[in-house]
């Protein structure tokens, strides 16, 4: 179904730039759908602005009295190095009632012992299950086999390398109080972010990430769950009859499934859940790769229902449909460039057309580093020369792993038999985790 989808879209994407083509045959195609991305990442920026100025006048504060039962989950799969430190860690956390699960799934490495051995030095509140070896594999499986077991109202997931602050739940809890919000995304950090380039560009790229989340979170748009230090109601779940099993993404998935109902996810800022960044290229790649893959996936799943729902928001609309343009954007750009090539060979090119589509490159990657900038200043705090710099660094890391990618994974599902479920996890060493917890 997913190639049939990805193929009626390039379809229409072609079928776009060469309606336009006619319509406007000097202007390219793409200027139109670069300016609403440009116009929507600036009413994020503007609403950003707005919230704060608001909030020194006046904030409605949370409250704090609102405590749930919280059932912590961290799904581990071959984790023996990090997850003693992260189950002395989590049991760590001030809350007035919780309960932590530990789900092993099949791990072959002694993970279930060392679970098996904790229980000795925590005989309450602290559980785990593991799972046997024909159980289906995946993230979202071991999260719904944990709903079978857990108590809370609140489902809080974490990686096996979570670290985070003790009143962690007491900070992030009070954003679900309102009956619309359905869940809560607290900002992610990378915890080893001073060990390479990297781990230092990866830090970056979350903070530009968290940067757009925030705008999102200002006018209650489609915030995004991010996987680690995600918070869901129970009930939340139940009108998504849970996670998605069939997904790369789980986060992503039970996003958009939760806006297509009428939750909203809030973003919370000032709370943070610090991981490892990855610090190899090529696990780094295959990382990447499967965040794409789920994420374009989930769009070709859902787009007839994001076009339709009457329980999404305008703003929600407008916010994921702006999220799938700047996927689609790479491809629509190398449409472009194909139908000028085949143009200067048959004699039809318009010169102005040309110029403005080789134009465009640049615009874009000037509007890029400016949020990124922006980003930089606000959320790590550094110098404007400092935050220009790492701007520059990043930009060009994001462009070497997610351009090549984005166009990898549509030829990949475009022509692929069967879906891919290989989720590449991603191994984690504890280290220079340990050392900052």
């Amino acid at each position: 179904m997913e190639r049939l989808s990805l193929l009626i879209l390039v379809l229409l994407v072609w079928a776009f730039i060469q309606l336009m083509g006619k319509i406007l045959p000097e202007v390219p195609a793409l200027v139109i759908v670069m300016a609403f991305m440009m116009t929507h990442a600036l009413l994020l920026t503007a609403a950003l602005s707005h919230k704060r100025r608001k909030a020194k006048k006046v904030e409605k504060p949370l409250n704090p009295n609102y405590t749930p039962k919280v059932s912590v989950v961290v799904p581990a799969h071959n984790e023996a190095t990090v997850i003693a430190d992260t189950v002395r860690h989590l049991m760590k956390l001030d809350y007035p009632d919780m309960e932590l699960w530990i789900m092993d799934d099949r791990s072959t490495d002694g993970t279930a012992e060392i679970l098996q051995q904790l229980k000795q030095h925590y005989p309450t509140g602290y559980n785990f299950h593991v799972r046997s070896n024909d159980s289906f594999p995946g993230k979202s499986a071991v999260l719904n086999d944990a709903l079978a077991l857990t108590t809370g109202d609140i489902i809080c997931v974490f990686d096996a390398d979570a670290r985070v602050d003790k009143d962690f739940l007491r900070q992030i809890v009070p954003y679900l109080e309102e009956d619309v919000v359905g869940a809560v995304q607290a900002r992610k950090i990378i915890s080893n972010a001073d060990e390479n380039i990297l781990t230092r560009c990866q830090n970056y790229e979350y903070s530009m990430d968290s940067y757009f989340q925030m705008g999102r979170d200002a006018i209650r748009s489609a915030v995004q769950l991010r996987g680690n230090g995600q918070l869901v109601k129970l009930k939340a779940l139940e009108t998504t009859h849970g996670w998605n099993e069939f997904t790369l993404t789980d986060d992503l998935d039970l996003s958009t499934k939760l806006h297509l109902r009428g939750w909203d996810i809030r973003f919370a800022s000032k709370v943070h859940v610090r991981e490892e960044g990855v610090t190899r290229f090529k696990p780094l790649l295959k990382q990447r790769r499967r965040w794409a893959e789920g994420s374009l996936v989930r769009y070709l799943e859902h787009a007839g229902q994001i076009i339709a729902s009457n329980r999404v928001s305008l703003r929600a609309h407008v916010d994921m449909i702006a999220f799938f343009a700047e996927f689609l954007f790479p491809l629509m750009m190398l449409t472009e460039y194909l139908l000028l090539g085949w143009d200067t060979l048959t004699g039809d090119l318009q010169r102005t057309r040309l110029f403005i589509s080789l134009l465009m490159l640049p615009v874009l990657s000037g509007a890029f580093s400016v949020n990124l900038v922006i980003a930089l200043l606000k959320l790590q705090k550094m110098k404007w020369y400092q935050a220009v710099a790492n701007a520059a660094m990043t930009g060009a890391y994001m462009a070497v792993v997610w351009i090549p990618i984005v166009f990898w994974v549509f030829v990949k599902v475009l022509f692929q038999k069967q879906r891919s479920m290989n989720w590449g996890k991603t191994e984690h060493y504890g280290e220079t985790v340990q050392s900052q917890a």
